[in-house]
């Protein structure tokens, strides 16, 4: 068993959000133990678990904030196309603006 590390990270406001680093600590229960806090300026994260876990939770947060990014990018292009789909399966006639 590999021995327990522990990490102090920060995530700046500007670039990460406060949601990103709440779904990482999520997704790390049961891997490690993450403690989460507000900080001035962004979000703070104690990390705590075997190998790397500090470097394995910061990904974890990037990843959480580009889909985050990506969601917000792609909503609105998401929600027409799902109505479109449902005006198609409902028998509408689609008109070309």
């Amino acid at each position: 068993m590999k021995p327990e590390k522990t990490g102090a990270l920060f995530f700046s406001r500007e670039i990460y959000s406060e949601e990103a680093v709440r779904l990482a600590a999520a997704v790390f229960e049961g891997r490690a133990e993450v403690l989460v806090s507000k900080k001035t300026g962004g979000t703070a994260a104690e990390v705590s678990g075997p190998g790397n876990p500090a470097g394995d939770f910061a990904n974890e947060v990037l990843n959480q904030q580009c889909r985050i990014d990506l969601g917000r990018k792609n909503s609105r292009l998401a929600s027409l196309i799902s109505t479109k789909a449902l005006l198609s399966a409902a028998g509408e006639k689609l008109s070309r603006r």
